[in-house]
């Protein structure tokens, strides 16, 4: 199976120098064509746009052979034996429909820098798109591509000049430029949705600094803060924090004498019975380790508290009763629970 590469190490270690990773992630493409228009990347998620309607006039190239060598030449060593990302289609007339796929197309090649020369690059990405479009949506996939080197050239320039200490301003003057090169159609398709969790992301940082709120207060505004991303992030987002929510659910629950009948319906409302069963397994786990835990740790102040013992005596009779109680796993676990609790008393 090709393993499958995110192509994301060029343009981030450009645009970090401007302003902090979390202004430039990459997210996945929330704009889908039909299945002809994808590229052979079988985890890119797209989207329709609002309109026109997108297909693609010609099918997907077949498979490239083994070692992806793409005409008479191989592909760069970091790109063989991946998948293209991203996506390029055209509407109904043929035009090119403008999606944050096309970025992600074109910065899978682009992660090649230092392999190739940016002439090389070019010249393959250009082959790639005549070869998946027909020629109205390749003149203006190449025409985009060229828009889009001018950027990142240009945010090149910015890193190297210096940019504002405030992330807003960062954001703003990237914002400004994607505009100018790109235009405001183009810009908007290609990091609109990014720019909007970046700009929420700025607003989140600023209730959570707000002292004068309550912790009501707080938690209502970053509420509404997440109602306001894109579907797919807020998605993305929940899923992730799911867990984070839930154990502060069962902590309030518990808090107000919540009963275990309490928590696992908290549980399986959340997640399912089946997922309710496996928590419930885990919480067994969990008291029966910290009673090992506990029970380990008695024998052990009963060792320390021996003043016939020489230290060496005592740290020979503290690791075997480790050996007695714990397995080789364990063992680690608890030597370094043992330095933790050493240092802090």
């Amino acid at each position: 199976m090709r393993r499958r590469l995110r192509p994301l190490a060029l343009i981030a270690a450009i645009v970090l120098a401007i302003g902090g990773a979390w202004l430039f992630r990459e997210r996945r493409d929330p704009a889908r064509g039909n299945e002809n228009a994808r590229t052979r990347s079988s985890s890119s998620s797209i989207v329709p746009p609002p309109a026109p309607v997108v297909f693609d006039l010609r099918p997907p190239p077949a498979p490239e052979p083994h070692g992806g060598a793409t005409g008479p030449e191989r592909l760069p060593h970091s790109l063989q034996e991946t998948d293209v990302d991203g996506w390029l289609g055209v509407d109904d007339r043929g035009h090119l429909v403008v999606t944050p796929g096309a970025r992600r197309f074109f910065d899978y090649f682009l992660s090649a820098a230092g392999e190739e020369s940016p002439e090389q690059i070019r010249a393959r990405i250009v082959a790639e798109i005549e070869k998946r479009l027909p020629p109205l949506g390749a003149h203006e996939a190449i025409a985009l591509l060229d828009r889009y080197l001018a950027y990142r050239d240009r945010v090149r320039e910015l890193a190297e000049a210096g940019t504002p200490e405030d992330l807003e301003q960062r954001l703003d003057q990237l914002h400004q430029i994607r505009a100018q090169i790109l235009g405001d159609a183009d810009a908007a398709a290609m990091f609109g949705d990014e720019e909007k969790v970046q700009r929420l992301d700025i607003e989140r940082r600023q209730v959570l600094s707000d002292g004068s709120l309550s912790p009501d207060q707080r938690q209502r505004q970053l509420d509404a803060l997440d109602q306001q991303l894109p579907a797919d992030v807020k998605e993305a987002r929940d899923q992730a924090l799911a867990p984070l929510n839930l154990a502060r659910q069962e902590r309030d629950l518990r808090a107000d004498g919540a009963s275990a009948a309490d928590i696992r319906a908290l549980r399986q409302q959340e997640f399912g019975a089946a997922a309710a069963d496996r928590l419930e397994a885990l919480d067994r786990q969990q008291a029966e380790w910290q009673q090992r835990l506990q029970d380990y740790r008695t024998a052990r102040r009963a060792i320390d508290s021996d003043s016939s013992l020489t230290l060496e005596a005592r740290a020979d009779a503290i690791a075997g009763l480790r050996a007695q109680r714990f397995d080789a796993q364990e063992q680690i676990r608890v030597e370094a629970l043992d330095r933790i609790d050493s240092l802090n008393h």
